[in-house]
């Protein structure tokens, strides 16, 4: 994409500051020579800086976006406006085959394109240090760290999101938990999320049995069978309902999609209990439903109250029918009553209104008796009522007409109804009654009156109301945090999370201003409102409320418009929202970063009861901004840091600390080894090489933090086998959560190869030079078999018989002085051949006594007195055998020539050429001291001692490269080297190795 976005022609829709930051960035990044052509700016505001700028370059600038289409050669629109409306608008109307980058993906073109400005000039930096090695390692090092210091960041960042996450579900629980009505909570897998303390005392059955499995059934049913959260969850049709519950079930008039129903539960409690439970699905951002949530009441006492007053109406039935004939007993009775009661002969004429019924109603018993205005209570104009209904015996559907769906035939009582009505006219603020009216007969069996009984439920049915509020309410707060805290990107899931506000609370108009950098406070995002109320993008006034509110960091409620002249209130009047709520935006700091603002066009929308659900409303919305926030820092920081891991130069491991597995690897681990990713994951990282490097291995696992280690000269193998050598920079660092190691390798095979070659070439200038002691060696074996020839040539031309004795003995120094010979020409060969960069156990007692068969001559004939004091018992160091006998080599030949230079200058009776080689070991280091008498160096020449081409030494008498190859060689085997040395009496070298 950023390839393409480069090399074409883009025109931006949105000229605000990050257009002209982007349009400026375009121009002066670094992406190696290609630049975008920017040709067209749109923006309502001619005045933005966008749009300034692009005038002052000659860029194509306008009011109307669409004037862009006609632009030459246009092949991608930017837009930058934020507004997902205008996105979508532009999307359908756009010229063909031109591109559209909405602002969301216009974040993700602008990350790639600092990523790759930034990779451009790191290479570029390379490249320039590229031959030298010090400030390379430097580089390198400094990057490591830099990247384990970002992977623990993200890590860090990581881990605070999903501490959050948390805090937000613990939160929601605690809301589930802390409710005195038994509720409980199952997710899309029918696995209980939350079962609370209510639940627990109503059903005997603890959340430490029942969260975290799908036995919700158990309390309630003896055999397993679905419950209402589950047909809720499963989306079962009305069939399927009828076929668990039959008649006993509703769908909620309160909440879209739930049900509820009353049930008798025989095994509950003692004698069993009658529940009466509503279950309402969760629903995610899109719609979907993502679990289910059931709340239960316990109605016992109210059925078995209802059943009790069954019992009293037929009671009462029975009673009137036998003492019809007794007017004054049926009168006692029923004034008695304290159940208001009325009764109607066969004319409606009432006869008895009681004592409960004056109370109930406020109608005098001396102003109803006598008269048919038994509806007066009840209703504004005349109308039958239930006990009318009775007597008269009217058919259902004009039953159905005057009682809808709120009436039944009574259980209990032949030819008797009942039912269930508001009567506003009763009382101050109307009351609920439940009313049966059942038909009083004669003993032939006709109907001769009616008698009806009232209850009044208005508490209950408040009850009854508040416990669908709270249900209304939990559910909507379960789908609103499930709508935050989805995958979503933050403006989907806030405009998810605003829409179930707006459906639980009822809310006309919804607007949620935020804090932008600059520290004004912007409208984001708005719901159900005209764009007049809520204009995106405006800057809040410091008189306004919203401004006050976030200023203040407190809840603000109006269940009245306050009398201000505020362009904000005015707005609000014109809207029609007669109550507004302001809810302050936290952090979990409590520091206010925005605020919510709440509409409804009725006054008094808000209580006091709900001041709470608010403020979680405030802190939730807080939360998943915060959470964005991170999540995008996160993700922002992953895609700069995996393009720089991606494209670093070496190749780079991600390593388990302990078992030294792969864990990932950067594109160049795969071009450089041949292997792709799934090959290399999980494997050890010890078998790009030798597997048995114990080593490696073991520093490694050293390594703790902020520690890094470097192995120089590495043997690797790439896929097929095909060998290569290596330096690895190993640093500690922390990747998800967990301790690794990152190591990067860098090709250093041509490095040595070169240094090979130079080595053999040193070798073969050492040969050369020891060339005559190399032939006197050879000569002397020679020399004894051409005598013992000449002697049996001798005596066979004299036919003289050789003794046995002298036969043996002769054939004894001819093979002794072949074997000498032979011997020689082997250790020459093994010597000169070309060695590798190996490490193999090594005595170094071993390269030093073979110093000697190729020196052995050279120093008698420079008369070099030499002391060997080789320690007993040396302990093996990893080096190789050829190149530690080049370096002993070099440093004996040196000191034979500092010698033979001394010897001109001295006139001392008693001074001596002396060579001392001592080899010990102490503490697991073995140790080497090569001294000798020479003429010694002053201060100037120690300091250039190791540095190539340096030599004292006349023209063509040496190259200068011996101590510098032999200090490349001990480095190689994580040795040192110190050198003591005076002026005129000797120098010494001190070379350390660490044990095996």
């Amino acid at each position: 994409m950023i390839d393409h976005l480069l090399k074409s022609k883009l025109a931006i829709v949105g000229g605000g500051e990050f257009c002209r930051v982007f349009i400026e960035f375009l121009l002066n990044g670094d992406f190696d020579g290609n630049h975008p052509g920017v040709i067209g700016v749109a923006d309502v505001n001619p005045d933005a800086a966008g749009m300034v700028y692009a005038r002052q370059l000659g860029i194509f600038t306008t009011s109307d976006y669409k004037d862009l289409y006609h632009l030459e050669n246009l092949e991608i629109l930017l837009e930058l406006t934020h507004s997902n409306t205008l996105a979508e608008v532009i999307r359908d109307s756009k010229p063909t085959g031109v591109r559209l980058l909405d602002h969301k993906a216009a974040r993700t073109v602008w990350s790639l394109l600092k990523i790759e400005d930034e990779k451009n000039r790191t290479l570029r930096r390379f490249e320039q240090i590229k031959n030298h090695p010090g400030e390379t390692k430097q580089l390198f090092k400094e990057y490591a760290e830099h990247l384990g210091d970002v992977v623990k960041a993200r890590s860090e960042r990581y881990t605070k999101i999903e501490q959050t996450l948390e805090e937000s579900e613990k939160a929601l629980s605690q809301i589930v938990q802390g409710s005195t009505i038994p509720t409980f909570v199952i997710n899309q897998h029918h696995i209980v999320t939350n079962w609370n303390r209510a639940c627990e005392r109503l059903t005997g059955y603890p959340a430490s049995e029942i969260v975290g499995t799908n036995r919700h059934w158990e309390p309630f049913r003896i055999e397993k069978r679905p419950i209402m959260a589950d047909l809720i969850l499963d989306g079962v049709t009305e069939d399927e309902v009828w076929r668990y519950y039959g008649t006993q079930w509703r769908e909620s008039a309160l909440i879209d999609g739930a049900y509820e129903a009353e049930e008798h539960f025989p095994h509950l409690g003692e004698g069993g209990k009658w529940l009466y439970f509503t279950a309402a699905p969760i629903k995610g951002p899109d719609g979907t439903i993502v679990g289910a949530i059931e709340t239960i009441w316990d109605r016992t006492p109210e059925k078995r109250a209802e059943e009790e007053r069954e019992r009293h109406n037929a009671e009462l039935a029975e009673k009137a029918e036998a003492l019809l004939a007794s007017e004054r007993a049926l009168a006692q009775i029923i004034r008695g009553s304290t159940v208001p009661t009325f009764v109607i002969d066969q004319k409606h004429v009432i006869t008895h209104w009681n004592k409960a019924m004056e109370k109930l109603t406020d109608w005098p018993g001396d102003q109803m008796i006598g008269t048919t205005m038994q509806w007066a209570p009840f209703w504004d104009d005349e109308r039958p009522t239930m006990a009318d209904v009775v007597l008269s015996r009217l058919p259902e559907a004009e039953i159905q007409k005057l009682y809808s769906s709120v009436w039944r035939k009574s259980n209990l009582i032949e030819d008797a109804y009942e039912a269930e009505e508001y009567f506003p006219r009763l009382g101050e603020n109307g009351k609920w009654c439940f009313f049966t009216a059942a038909p009083i007969k004669a003993p032939d069996g006709t109907i001769i009156g009616a008698i009806e009984t009232l209850w009044d439920r208005t508490e209950s049915k408040l009850a009854e109301e508040e416990k669908e509020r709270y249900f209304n309410e939990i559910t909507g707060l379960c789908s609103f945090y499930t709508a935050l805290s989805t995958s979503l990107d933050l403006d989907r899931r806030i405009e998810a999370g605003i829409s179930e506000i707006k459906n639980f609370m009822s809310i006309e108009g919804i607007c949620v201003f935020l804090r932008e950098r600059a520290g004004h406070l912007e409208l984001r995002y708005h719901f159900g409102v005209s764009e007049e109320l809520c204009a995106k993008g405006a800057t809040v006034k410091e008189e306004s409320l919203v401004y006050r509110v976030a200023q203040s960091g407190k809840l603000a409620i109006y269940n009245t418009l306050p009398e201000r002249d505020f362009e904000e209130i005015l707005s609000l009047k014109r809207e029609g929202i007669k109550s507004v709520a302001y809810i302050p935006i936290s952090t979990k700091e409590r520091r206010a970063f925005g605020v919510v603002r709440l509409g409804s066009q009725y006054l008094n929308h808000f209580s006091s009861d709900e001041e709470s659900i608010l403020e979680l409303i405030g802190n939730r919305l807080g939360v998943a901004i915060e959470n964005s926030l991170l999540h995008e820092q996160y993700i922002k920081s992953e895609e700069k840091y995996r393009s720089l891991f991606n494209n670093d130069p070496n190749p780079i491991f991600i390593i388990d600390r302990e078992a030294l597995e792969i864990l990932d690897i950067n594109h160049r681990a795969q071009d450089y080894y041949g292997y792709d990713r799934k090959e290399l994951m999980r494997t050890s990282f010890l078998n790009l090489g030798d597997p048995k490097d114990d080593e490696l291995a073991q520093r490694m696992r050293d390594l703790s933090e902020d520690q890094s280690v470097f192995f120089s000269k590495k043997r690797h193998y790439k896929k097929g086998g095909i060998p290569f050598y290596v330096n690895i920079n190993v640093s500690y660092a922390t990747y998800r959560e967990k301790d690794v190691l990152i190591a990067a390798t860098t090709d250093v095979t041509e490095s040595v190869e070169k240094e090979t070659q130079l080595i053999q070439a040193s070798k073969m200038t050492t040969l050369g030079q020891m060339a005559a002691g190399i032939a006197h060696e050879i000569n002397q074996p020679l020399n004894v078999i051409q005598v013992c020839s000449d002697f049996f040539l001798k005596m066979m031309k004299k036919g003289e018989v050789i003794g046995d004795e002298d036969l043996l003995t002769l054939a004894n120094d001819i093979s002794d002085n072949v074997q000498r010979a032979a011997g020689i020409i082997r250790h020459m060969r093994d010597f000169s051949r070309q060695s590798e960069v190996v490490r193999n156990s090594v005595n170094i007692n071993d390269p030093i006594r073979d110093v000697f068969k190729v020196m052995g001559h050279q120093l008698k004939v420079h008369k070099v007195k030499v002391t060997l004091d080789l320690g007993e018992g040396m302990p093996s160091i990893l080096a190789e055998h050829n190149r530690l006998e080049q370096v002993f080599i070099n440093l004996v030949s040196n000191a034979v020539d500092a010698m033979d230079e001394q010897s001109k200058k001295t006139d001392a009776p008693d001074w001596v050429r002396h060579l001392t080689i001592k080899s010990s070991h102490e503490n697991g280091i073995v140790m080497v001291v090569v001294s000798d008498t020479g003429t010694g160096m002053n201060q100037q020449i120690l300091d250039k001692i190791f540095d190539p081409f340096f030599t004292t030494k006349e023209v063509g008498k040496g190259t200068g490269l011996g101590v510098s190859i032999s200090y490349g060689i001990v480095k190689d085997f994580d040795g040192e080297i110190d050198i003591e040395s005076k002026v005129g009496k000797g120098t010494t070298f001190k070379l350390t190795f660490p044990v095996q």
